[in-house]
């Protein structure tokens, strides 16, 4: 190592303590100051590496060995290790708790290395006996802790000198503590133990997967309380992707009330939550809210705008807030240092928040927690395989944490097949000849809303796939609408009927909270227009809700609060972590294709809600247990794909059209794959031009077309016309024969890069050399004409009911896995029912084979089961939804051969045991009046219904309520050969179960 090396190392480290705020010094100048210093030394065994000593209150409490740039900050952490206890007998009257050093660190200038010791030893230095094989664990940092926080960190374990550190505290957390006002759920219990047995192990980074509407945010919000009460934490951050969704987040931080504690979250651990441009952070903030984006803007001061602006949205989601491709550059801030937070989570944490933003997160020194309902590949690989709980959507369906969904399609034939636009259309001529009239079509620019009449020129088709891209039907949104509308009292949402009398128990006529999603703005407007001419309604019953909107914070609040507005309609805004509990329908006019964001969209309509809270907002609605996706446009029957990062590590974003045009403003070369990507660009952009912007352009382009254009740039890039180009270059400067010379093929190796650089550069000369053109480009990109074809006349709808067939199908299959695992237990139940047991007992052993099934397996109840073998076709005939014990007690005898091949209704068996009783009653000579007969009837119906029957259910089920119930049965059999009483248990053993 040479001198210079090692001084660029020592300055590099010198100037990181700087920045931290230690007075670096040499012995002799320790004490001139009495402020933290860090006291420069020399090893004593090891040429060019030397020791820092952190003195923090007066104190020796920690070193650095800092060594050259080549240097491993492993093995220099490990001799700082070695150090740490001689070192401290050396010092041992100026030594803090005159024990070896506990806060150690290794780095070579460029990578830091830290040891806390405290996290595997007790105060005294004494192994701790709950610590680690191995001892305390290091872990990279981006800087060296701040004297405050060395402080800090000695004050902390003073007070807890059997838990000394964090991490060590973190292994003794005490038991979970219940807010009284909110019982957690068993999956949140098992997300909160997950996490702290993995923070226990002291992992840096943690998934929970938790399906939407399962409570991520308030099992996250207990963690939090716990984080900063038991384990002494300094201080969580908790990352969201947009405004609306920290505001959430903000309020059930601040409305959490610990059990075990007097004083709300919010009064014992202050909140804060960064929104506007100039919001900062104080001392005492001890969970801060915010973007990362935001987050960002504070280490590298800037001011972020503010909420509601135009720039806001490059601050949220997948916003790269003025970034573009580039990486952010995170350097040291005093103000947010990297000892600022000791724990972060990242709500939503399947997006690419730990892509292109990834420095970010690893500046700080903390334990990173992801929350997710839909976690993908890259979400994995991030939080390096650490799954420390997974309740999926099935399980919450089933532990009625969420409701499940049934699937309504509405399908046209322009939906289907995309359509043609004449260009000229027929009339009749007041003389009653026909005549010919040319086509005229409104265009309209999809940001300025800007509208120009254009005339066709030849008969013009779009596919299904260019629906709501480069064309909009009036006629196929008319359709889809008046369809919704006409079916959605009679199939979507159909009225309940008794089965039965056919009698209409209750029909709904308030149209349900719906969520329309669109394709994009001027779709959603268009939507928006025919919602309310359909219904006839006023502004309030359908409002577009999306990042455009005056205040969408309160337009989110009113459609979630307010009963006037019934349908919204969105492009993305909603898509995500939004709760609206009230929502039952959604209707998908745009297709996606990714399953983690289709899985977030469908989650919306996914939220429990209280009968009593539903009223509020939907007055006929009696309660909630299932939600309706609408599909119009196939999303619920096409494979869906991973998502996509926006920044992959492998391979870089595509450059846009203005930073193509601003790199040949400024002259600076191209390659192969820009210009290709330029190309391509202009080509697309091509086919959504007028004539109008062709002809600016072509004038710009001194005369030339803009196809002629994108011909030269894809020509330029061919590579077997750069073969021929180099080919020819070979054969004119070689021998005769075409054999070039050994020694000249290198010259020729550069005179082929020659050649690829000249047909580049001539082919982007008009885009280098002209301002017009490229401004005309832009302008044009930006100004995106949508063409709305009014002449097409939809039809051809069909409207149904389907069935997730695969859904179904995976749903047996794995119940049969099941009961094949566990035949022992089946065989308990075969018994119970061949035996005719009460159905206590029947039902005892029904609950228990269900509870063995246990996360993070399918777990069954009888709605899914019985909708599965309805959807199969294996339960004929019958319906799908409100099934209870009878369709379970179906579906298991059927499983265990009990009747015969073909699934029984349980209605039909209860029949059975009926008929089979009454002719063993007239055997006995007993007889029936027709009266008595009628009662028996509705016992029949009684035990169809409820598997069972007894004195209370005559008083309850309505049939036989309406007749008198208990008090007129106990009439019509008094006096017979049995008591009324009698009479009423052996139907009961006799017909149920």
């Amino acid at each position: 190592m040479s001198a210079s090396d090692a001084r660029t190392g020592d300055d590099k480290v010198e100037s990181a303590l700087r920045k931290a705020g230690w007075r670096v010094c040499a012995p002799p100048e320790r004490d001139l100051k009495p402020g933290a210093t860090a006291v420069r030394t020399t090893h004593g065994l090891l040429p060019g590496v030397r020791v820092y000593l952190l003195h923090v209150d007066r104190e020796l409490s920690g070193l650095i060995v800092a060594g050259a740039a080549q240097a491993d900050p492993h093995e220099l952490l490990a001799e700082a290790g070695r150090l740490a206890g001689p070192i401290a007998e050396q010092h041992h009257r100026r030594t803090w708790r005159q024990r070896p050093l506990p806060f150690r660190y290794g780095t070579n200038g460029h990578v830091w290395c830290f040891l806390n010791a405290l996290d595997a030893e007790d105060l005294d230095g004494s192994p701790s006996p709950d610590a680690p094989q191995g001892g305390a664990r290091s872990r990279y940092v981006f800087a060296p802790a701040r004297p405050a926080t060395v402080a800090r960190w000695k004050r902390e374990a003073v007070r807890n000198p059997d838990a000394a550190s964090l991490r060590a505290r973190l292994r003794r957390l005490p038991e979970i503590h219940l807010d009284p006002q909110r019982q957690l759920y068993a999956a949140q219990r098992r997300a909160i133990h997950g996490l702290e047995d993995s923070l226990a192990a002291d992992n840096p980074r943690a998934l929970i997967q938790m399906a939407t509407g399962a409570g991520k945010t308030y099992t996250v919000v207990q963690a939090s309380y716990r984080l900063l009460r038991h384990a002494g934490a300094h201080r969580v951050l908790f990352l969201v992707d947009r405004y609306n969704l920290g505001e959430q987040a903000y309020l059930e931080y601040r409305g959490f009330r610990p059990s075990d504690s007097r004083k709300s979250l919010r009064d014992e651990f202050p909140l804060k939550h960064l929104v506007g441009g100039r919001s900062g952070l104080a001392d005492s903030d001890k969970i801060v809210i915010t973007t990362i984006q935001r987050l960002w803007c504070m280490l590298t001061d800037r001011t972020p705008p503010d909420p509601g602006s135009e720039e806001a949205q490059s601050f949220e989601a997948g916003g790269t807030a003025g970034l573009g491709n580039r990486l952010p550059e995170v350097r040291y801030s005093s103000k947010l240092p990297p000892d600022y937070f000791d724990f972060i989570v990242i709500d939503e944490c399947h997006r690419s928040i730990y892509g292109a933003w990834r420095p970010v997160l690893e500046y700080f020194d903390a334990h990173i927690v992801g929350l997710t309902a839909t976690p993908v590949g890259p979400t994995f690989a991030f939080f390096q395989n650490n799954l420390v709980s997974q309740y999926t959507y099935e399980e919450a369906v089933a532990d009625k944490v969420n409701v499940d969904y049934d699937v309504y399609r509405i399908s046209t034939r322009i939906t289907r097949e995309g359509s043609t636009i004449p260009s000229t259309i027929e009339a009749i001529a007041p003389d009653g000849s026909i005549e010919k009239i040319n086509t005229v079509l409104a265009q309209v620019d999809r940001v300025t809303r800007e509208q120009h009449w254009h005339q066709q020129q030849e008969d013009e088709e779009y596919t299904a796939a260019e629906l709501n891209d480069r064309f909009e039907s009036t006629s196929q949104i008319h359709t889809v609408i008046q369809t919704f509308k006409e079916r959605l009292f009679t199939e979507i949402f159909p009225p309940d009927v008794d089965p039965d009398t056919g009698e209409v128990l209750h029909q709904r006529t308030v149209v349900p909270k719906t969520l329309i999603f669109a394709a994009t703005n001027r779709h959603a407007d268009a939507i928006v227009a025919e919602v309310l001419k359909v219904w006839n309604a006023g502004q309030r019953f359908c409002q577009k809700i999306n990042s455009e909107t005056t205040d969408p914070t309160k337009a989110i609040k009113e459609f979630r609060n307010e009963p006037e507005t019934r349908i919204a309609v969105t492009v993305d805004m909603i898509a995500t972590g939004t709760d609206i509990p009230a929502l039952e329908c959604l209707v998908f006019m745009r297709d996606v294709r990714t399953w983690s964001y289709f899985e977030q969209m469908k989650g919306r309509g996914a939220r429990i809600i209280r009968p009593e809270d539903l009223q509020k907002v939907t007055e006929d609605a009696l309660y909630k247990d299932r939600f309706v996706i609408v599909d119009v446009v196939g999303v619920t029957e096409h494979a869906m794909v991973d998502a996509r990062p926006l920044v992959r590590d492998d391979q870089g974003e595509l450059p846009s059209l203005e930073r193509l045009l601003k790199a040949c403003e400024e002259g600076r070369p191209l390659g192969v794959t820009d210009v290709a990507t330029l190309a391509g660009r202009l080509s697309r952009l091509g086919q959504r031009l007028n004539q109008k912007q062709l002809t600016l352009i072509e004038a710009c382009a001194g005369g030339r077309k803009l196809t002629e254009l994108v011909t030269e740039l894809v020509r330029a890039t061919d590579p077997d016309l750069l073969a021929e180009e180099r080919t020819r270059v070979i054969r004119e400067s070689g021998t005769a024969d075409g054999m070039v010379p050994s020694e000249a093929q290198p010259q020729l190796a550069v005179d082929g890069d020659a050649i690829v650089a000249e047909a580049l550069a001539e082919a982007l000369r008009p885009f280098v050399e002209s301002a017009g053109l490229r401004d005309a480009l832009l302008e044009a990109a930006r100004r995106r004409w949508i063409k709305i074809d009014h002449l097409s006349q939809d039809g051809g709808v069909i409207a149904e009911g389907v069935t997730d067939l695969k859904r179904a199908e995976r749903t047996v299959a794995d119940w049969h896995q099941y009961m094949e695992a566990r035949k022992d237990r089946f065989a308990d139940l075969r018994v119970a029912f061949q035996e005719r047991r009460p159905l206590s007992e029947v039902r005892a052993q029904i609950d228990e084979v269900l509870s063995l099934v246990s996360p993070p397996q399918r777990r069954w109840t009888g709605q899914q089961l019985w909708k599965a073998y309805v959807d199969l076709g294996i339960a004929r005939q019958q319906r799908r939804r409100n099934a209870g014990l009878p369709e379970l007690i179906s579906v298991l005898r059927y499983e265990l051969g009990l009747d015969g091949d073909v699934l029984r209704p349980y209605r039909d068996t209860v029949e059975l045991r009926f008929h089979e009783w009454l002719a063993r009653q007239q055997t006995a000579g007993a007889t029936f009046t027709e009266e008595q007969r009628s009662w028996l009837r509705r016992i029949v119906n009684v035990v169809a219904t409820s598997a069972t029957v007894s004195v209370e259910a005559l008083d309850q089920h309505a049939l036989s309520r309406a007749e008198g119930g208990w008090s007129r049965f106990r009439e019509v059999f008094k006096g017979g050969l049995r008591t009324p009483d009698e009479l009423i248990e052996e139907l009961d053993r006799e017909l149920g179960a």
